[in-house]
Formats: C-alpha cells, sequence, structure tokens
C-alpha cells in the first residue's frame, strides 16, 4: 500500500512537472502577467489589431509564437498604403483583397514589446482571446509578449 501511495504521488509529480515547464504565452504589462495560451507544444496563432497612428485605418498582423520563444510575422492586412505601411515588393507577397491590402510576410523576432498609443485601440488575440489592451492600460504602457514555461507565471 504504501510503495502504491509513493508511485501515485510520483506520478502525479511527473505530471504537474510536465504541464509546468511546458512553453505558454504570457501578456506582461505594469507588472502584471496574463496567461493568453497554457501550453504551447509547437506553435499557436497570434493576432495583433490596432489603428495605424497616421492613417487612422485598421491593421491587423498575423504571427505565430512558438515553444522555443520566438515570434513569426506571417503576414500583414490593411486598408490604406501610406507612411508606415509595408508596400516594397521584398518585403513580401502583395496582394489586394477587396478594401483591404495583404502582405504575406516571412518574418522572424526573437522578442514582442508593443505600447498602447493614443487612438491606436490595440487588441491582442491568441488562445480563443481577444484582449483590448487598450482598453487594461494607459498611453504609453509597454506590452510584452513572452513565451516562457507556465511556472514563470506562478512565481
Amino acid at each position: 500500500m504504501r510503495a502504491y501511495a509513493i508511485a501515485l504521488l510520483a506520478a502525479f509529480a511527473l505530471v504537474a512537472f510536465d504541464i509546468l515547464s511546458a512553453p505558454a504565452l504570457f501578456m506582461q504589462a505594469d507588472g502584471t502577467k496574463t496567461v493568453l495560451v497554457r501550453q504551447i507544444r509547437d506553435e499557436v496563432p497570434l493576432t495583433i489589431h490596432f489603428i495605424h497612428s497616421v492613417q487612422k485605418t485598421p491593421v491587423e498582423e498575423f504571427l505565430t509564437a512558438h515553444a522555443d520563444g520566438h515570434f513569426h510575422l506571417t503576414g500583414t492586412r490593411y486598408q490604406s498604403h501610406g507612411v508606415g505601411l509595408p508596400f516594397l515588393p521584398e518585403e513580401g507577397t502583395f496582394r489586394q483583397e477587396g478594401d483591404y491590402f495583404v502582405l504575406d510576410m516571412d518574418r522572424d523576432y526573437s522578442k514582442l514589446s508593443l505600447r498602447t498609443g493614443v487612438g491606436t485601440e490595440l487588441v491582442i488575440e491568441a488562445g480563443g482571446q481577444r484582449i483590448p489592451v487598450y482598453e487594461m492600460y494607459p498611453v504609453g504602457t509597454r506590452i510584452d509578449l513572452v513565451v516562457a514555461p507556465l511556472y514563470a507565471y506562478l512565481f
């Protein structure tokens, strides 16, 4: 009976270790952490929505967060050409879909930091959640997206 209890406790500890050590996607801002995705086994989609500060039109950036901690930008979608928006052939494959311009891209980032801005309405979408960051934090707040073990959230 005692050996059974020890084996059960060891099995529980191994499962807990596996869950807590798995990479997770976090949003960090103003000293708080929010878990966006609890487990990243390979990659998970992530979309950043905002209003362009100059053009005042919606922009969507499509990324994947990877278990090794890097982010991959696969494309962007926007409504108008102008300052600060990609348009050069070397930036990716460009096409128009209705009222939107779409640029398929292939860029990697080791970290991802954003800031809330006046009128930019920053929203992060990941793991089935749509988080209106601009409603949660004051203008100018730094928002870091981080892939780290789930136990980092607890400590």
